[in-house]
């Protein structure tokens, strides 16, 4: 298996989902819960009291945290990903002083 990184598009695809994508996200996680709150501040009874329940302990954070939802999935895989680009370069570079120390340069 071929192992390669490219490390400029890498870098620029990891900054670009931290940044405009996590950012797109939490936006709409955020009209999500908003939109969903305005919808039922009218409602009245049992049944809202349940509704509001459900949506707080189901989705509000799914759609809207940072850390545990999936605006938090998002920013994860964009440092995963930059972590992977670091971590290749710096073993790219660790293994070229290894080959550079044998021939005794």
């Amino acid at each position: 298996m071929d192992c390669r990184i490219v490390n400029a598009p890498v870098k620029e695809a990891a900054e670009k989902i931290k940044g405009e994508i996590l950012k797109s996200f939490k936006e709409a996680g955020d009209a999500f819960v908003r939109d969903f709150t305005n919808a039922i501040t009218e409602m009245r009874g049992e049944s809202k009291e349940e509704l509001e329940a459900f949506f707080n302990e189901s989705f509000k954070d799914l759609v809207s945290n940072e850390e545990s939802g999936i605006p938090g999935m998002i920013k994860g895989l964009g440092d995963l990903l930059e972590m992977n680009r670091t971590q290749f370069a710096s073993t790219d570079h660790t293994i070229a002083a290894k080959i550079k120390e044998a021939r005794g340069k």
